[in-house]
C-alpha cells in the first residue's frame, strides 16, 4: 500500500460532536439518529489503527461520540415507550410486533415496564386478559394447523411469529403484574 492508496481523514472532538449535533437536527427519527451514530462511531473505530486509538485525541472523540450514543439511546427508548403505552391502549398486535423486533428481549422488557406505568389499573387488568386470550388461541390455532401432537405450525396457522412472541412477552409480563 502506497500512500496514493490511503486517505487520511483529521477530525477534532468539537467538529466530532458539531457533526452530531447535526445529525440529530437532521436524521429523519430516532432510528436512524442511534444507527447514523453508530456507524460513524464503527467507521472511526476501524479506520483508525492501535496508536491513533491511544491517542488522547481519539479517546475525546470516543467520549464524544459514546455520550452521544447514550442520549440517542435514551430517546429512542423514550420514543418507543411513548409509541408502545399507544399500541397497547389500542391493543395493536401490529404496532406492538413492530416495536419489538428491533429490540432486545430486555429491551422490550424495559419499554414495558416503562410504558405500563403510564396505563391505569383497570387498561392493564384488560391487557392482561386480552394477552392471555390472544396468546391461547395462537396456540390453539398453531396446534391445530399442525397435524402432529405437541408442535405447533403458526405458518400454517396464519399467525406471524413476532407477533406471537411479543404477544407471549406482553402476556407474561401482565400476569406479572396482575399478581
Amino acid at each position: 500500500m502506497t500512500a496514493d492508496d490511503t486517505l487520511t481523514l483529521r477530525y477534532t472532538p468539537e467538529q466530532v460532536e458539531h457533526f452530531c449535533r447535526h445529525l440529530a437536527t437532521h436524521a429523519p427519527g430516532s432510528e436512524q439518529h442511534l444507527a447514523a451514530l453508530t456507524a460513524l462511531q464503527t467507521f472511526l473505530a476501524a479506520g483508525a489503527d492501535a496508536g491513533e486509538q491511544a491517542r488522547p485525541v481519539y479517546l475525546a472523540i470516543r467520549q464524544t461520540l459514546e455520550r452521544e450514543l447514550e442520549q440517542a439511546r435514551a430517546a429512542l427508548l423514550q420514543h418507543n415507550v411513548q409509541r408502545l403505552a399507544q399500541a397497547l391502549r389500542r391493543q395493536d398486535i401490529g404496532a406492538i410486533a413492530a416495536l419489538f423486533r428491533p429490540l432486545s428481549r430486555s429491551g422490550f422488557w424495559e419499554a414495558m415496564t416503562r410504558a405500563a406505568a403510564a396505563l391505569d389499573d383497570a387498561t392493564l387488568a384488560a391487557l392482561a386478559q386480552w394477552s392471555r386470550q390472544w396468546v391461547e388461541e395462537a396456540k390453539r390455532r398453531g396446534e391445530q394447523a399442525s397435524g402432529y401432537p405437541d408442535a405447533i405450525d403458526f405458518h400454517k396457522a396464519g399467525i406471524d411469529v413476532s407477533e406471537y412472541t411479543a404477544m407471549s412477552d406482553v402476556q407474561r409480563f401482565t400476569a406479572g403484574l396482575m399478581r
